[in-house]
């Protein structure tokens, strides 16, 4: 806005007419109603709410699985570095190879127990994998 200093009347330009308009262009009520307004409802249910509803698990068969998870997991960390000692034997590795092997048959003991698509169901499968297969190579003889 530009006023005129010799009649003090106020001049408007195209450029502040136009801002005026876009900015006017909402009313202060449809602003007001709006807020007034809660917030719409949503009917998305949380992932780990739709877990517990299903099935609940016991904390007690949560913390077995996590505990053998991270049991087994420092079984294969031991047997990788006995691996890399060359003074070891295959029968030295061998109490190594049946912890891992008793480990997997408890671990998937308690994957049964689980729903299906539980994430520790699934870190359980993961953990198990790899833990016959390390099994099964040094049963086949790759490790010799």
């Amino acid at each position: 806005m530009i006023i005129n200093p010799l009649t003090g009347q106020r001049v408007t330009d195209s450029k502040s007419s136009n801002k005026a308009k876009a900015v006017s262009s909402t009313s202060f009520f449809d602003l007001l109603t709006d807020q007034l307004q809660g917030p719409e409802e949503t009917q998305v249910l949380n992932q780990a709410e739709a877990l517990t509803t299903e099935n609940p698990v016991p904390a007690e068969l949560r913390l077995a699985g996590l505990s053998m998870s991270e049991n087994t997991i420092d079984l294969l960390e031991s047997f990788s570095q006995a691996l890399g000692e060359l003074r070891l034997s295959a029968s030295d590795l061998l109490p190594l190879v049946e912890a891992l092997e008793d480990d997997t048959t408890t671990l998937l003991d308690i994957k049964e127990q689980l729903p299906q698509h539980d994430p520790l169901a699934q870190l359980i499968d993961r953990v198990a994998t790899v833990s016959t297969i390390e099994a099964e190579k040094f049963r086949r003889g790759d490790y010799n």
